[in-house]
């Protein structure tokens, strides 16, 4: 920790807190290549010149840090509950409290809310326990051996060419991509659809994201309900309908594919359990049921001379068509 100061300008150069990325794969099936490494490290305040002379100063002197995001920007999904460090978690929820605390969302009001949020978004952290998280919203992630490793939304303007052309109009997309680790792959699943703002009679701004496509086809899956506790010009902080916070940051839609088609691409590690249970139930679908030929021996040794097919009983398979009937081909007689 340093400052450096002279009469006309000052630098100060904050606390960086440090997140090992194997705590962000508690309770998640782990992906086979590692994580990136979350760092949360605190902003510069620069005023005026750069700085002629240094001077140390202790940790007390120092305001308490900003967090800066450009590391934890750069890495995958992870939940609250596995940032194990609390001082970097403490830090994180201290920025958003002024983050959410500052917002003139409400302020603004939906139009305003609608404008900034047109653009590509990330999701960075989420409770575990949020159904976006567990789940997804896309349902993609619904089954036990599968988890939650990239989670995308895109939100844009009405194109006036969609209504010349008679395609539907969607103003709302979420891209996930999710592991499994019965068969050691991940896949992207996508929802479209539309999205209002408007006011929450409980108080601040809600958006409801309604989703009537799923990879494609028509399916109306449940509306994902959030409140806008903060949107600015990289983050974006939604309150879950059970108060958890989602935070967002803004990336552009080139980074966001590159991003999506890497996790998409990763090796997943194979859970054993998953893997026997995926083996028995191939086994089972793929098995033929077994008929005992009961016939005696010297009624086997005629058929196969005269060629005349039985089945396990015995009786004769006429396949040359019925005697002085309808020709509805094979029959037993």
């Amino acid at each position: 920790i340093c400052a450096r100061t002279s009469s006309h300008n000052k630098h100060v150069c904050m606390l960086a807190l440090v997140l090992s990325s194997a705590s962000l794969l508690i309770g998640r099936p782990p992906l086979a290549s590692p994580r990136a490494t979350v760092r949360l490290c605190a902003a510069e305040a620069v005023v005026a010149e750069p700085a002629e002379e240094a001077v140390a100063v202790t940790a007390e002197e120092v305001e308490a840090p900003r967090v800066r995001w450009e590391h934890l920007f750069a890495a995958d999904l992870a939940s609250w509950e596995s940032i194990d460090q609390p001082e970097a978690k403490v830090a994180l929820e201290e920025e958003l409290e002024r983050m959410e605390a500052g917002s003139a969302a409400e302020l603004l009001g939906p139009a305003a809310v609608r404008e900034q949020l047109i653009g590509c978004w990330k999701l960075l952290l989420a409770p575990e326990a949020d159904a976006a998280m567990r789940e997804g919203v896309t349902a993609g992630a619904s089954a036990p051996h599968l988890s939650l490793c990239g989670h995308f939304q895109t939100f844009s303007k009405p194109d006036p060419m969609d209504v010349l052309t008679g395609k539907p109009a969607t103003f709302m997309e979420t891209c996930e991509v999710v592991a499994d680790s019965r068969v050691g792959r991940a896949f992207s699943t996508t929802v479209k659809g539309g999205f209002h703002v408007d006011a929450d009679p409980l108080g601040g701004l809600r958006t409801v994201e309604i989703y009537t496509q799923r990879d494609g086809a028509e399916e109306a899956l449940p509306p994902n309900r959030w409140n806008c506790a903060h949107v600015g010009s990289e983050i974006r902080v939604a309150r879950a309908p059970g108060g958890g916070q989602r935070v967002y940051c803004r990336v552009d839609a080139e980074a966001m594919r590159a991003e999506l088609a890497r996790l998409a691409a990763e090796a997943v590690e194979v859970d054993p359990k998953w893997a026997e249970q995926e083996a028995e139930q191939a086994a089972a679908e793929g098995a033929v049921e077994e008929v005992e030929d009961n016939r005696p021996l010297w009624q086997k040794r005629i058929d196969e001379a005269d060629g005349i097919q039985r089945s396990a009983n015995g009786t004769p398979i006429i396949n040359h068509g019925p005697i002085g009937g309808s020709n509805d081909g094979p029959r037993t007689q």
